[in-house]
């Protein structure tokens, strides 16, 4: 893609040596930390609730979309370890904090 940006890993991340791209630009089927907002606490309203960043595993399930209107990228996600017909998730791609090719980790880029 013309427009993706690849930015270094946060510090503390378990694959250093896969960029993390805000561009979108996830190849089908790899795998990928990212970030999302939950709720804490058991308010009546939802919007007292306060929001906190949690972490979840994923594989990219598709091709990335892009909101022109916002300049937003989504990208396709389906949990770890769930079946192919399980539905995707739409992440937004500065959520997704690192990403690796599909098979078992590489113990010497950690």
């Amino acid at each position: 893609m013309d427009d993706e940006q690849t930015d270094p890993h946060p510090a503390g991340s378990g694959h250093r040596a896969w960029p993390t791209r805000h561009g979108g630009g996830y190849p089908l089927g790899w795998h990928v930390r990212y970030r999302f907002r939950g709720r804490v606490g058991r308010a009546r309203s939802a919007s007292c609730a306060t929001p906190v960043w949690h972490e979840r595993l994923g594989t990219v399930a598709g091709r990335s979309l892009r909101d022109e209107h916002t300049s937003t990228t989504w990208v396709p996600v389906r949990p770890q370890g769930c079946a192919t017909d399980t539905p995707v998730s739409l992440v937004r791609a500065t959520d997704i904090l690192d990403a690796r090719p599909p098979g078992p980790p590489d113990r010497d880029r950690t």
